[in-house]
């Protein structure tokens, strides 16, 4: 990839959106490019975090295990994102895993040198203590929905995350432009995999929601709003 290109992407990036053209002409000699294939893991459970990645294309899931074994999705990170920030800040072994979701292209930088453009440019500490801030509040929404809320309640939930970050309006329905299965579902919500197909079909019936392939579409926005009120 040319240095112009990998500075177009770079540039889209959220976090670095307070950096002028030098400093960002630096931080593109910084990074290193790479590209995962779908289902490909980025980075496992209890690896150290030497490195923050910034998703330039593609979707990337965040998860981890829970006590009794089974997959928690976290997060679909969708480019302009970045995550393994919180490990490379601290040094700490992650406690999460990344995989490519769908086919991605990622910038990866080393902690070093995260380190290093905050204290050379202090409103780029504060800009991350605001995106692990929210990310945290995020995730700690998900988990009270998940002790304290039905699963057709968080389906709900989880089809209005899913509308606001993927979501494309046509001919008076929100296709979820990312492919999901049963099981991807179900792990977003933290249910039984039968219990989600059970669900989903209720929604069907119910008309809040059809399916074509792999891609959900979402009917009936007004009724899901209402369902977790």
């Amino acid at each position: 990839m040319s240095s112009s290109d990998k500075l177009w992407y770079l540039k889209r990036i959220n976090l670095f959106k307070v950096m002028n053209q030098d400093e960002m002409m630096d931080l593109a000699q910084r990074t290193t490019m790479k590209n995962y294939r779908k289902k490909e893991i980025i980075y496992l459970p209890g690896q150290p975090g030497k490195h923050v990645y910034l998703l330039k294309k593609g979707v990337v899931k965040i998860s981890r295990l829970t006590s009794d074994g089974r997959e928690l999705t976290l997060a679909l990170l969708k480019p302009g994102e970045i995550f393994g920030e919180l490990e490379a800040l601290g040094g700490e072994v992650s406690g999460t895993q990344a995989e490519a979701h769908s086919d991605v292209m990622i910038c990866m930088l080393n902690r070093s040198d995260l380190i290093g453009l905050m204290q050379a440019k202090p409103e780029l500490g504060i800009r991350l203590s605001k995106i692990i801030g929210f990310r945290r509040q995020v995730i700690e929404n998900r988990m009270e929905n998940l002790i304290f809320r039905s699963v057709p309640q968080r389906l709900s939930s989880l089809f209005l995350k899913l509308k606001k970050d993927f979501g494309e309006d046509k001919d008076g329905k929100t296709k979820i432009n990312i492919p999901l299965t049963h099981e991807d579902v179900a792990n977003l919500i933290g249910a039984a995999r039968a219990t989600v197909t059970e669900a989903l079909n209720e929604f069907k019936n119910s008309g809040l929601i059809e399916t074509s392939g792999k891609y959900f579409l979402i009917r009936d926005i007004k009724t899901l709003e209402e369902t977790i009120r």
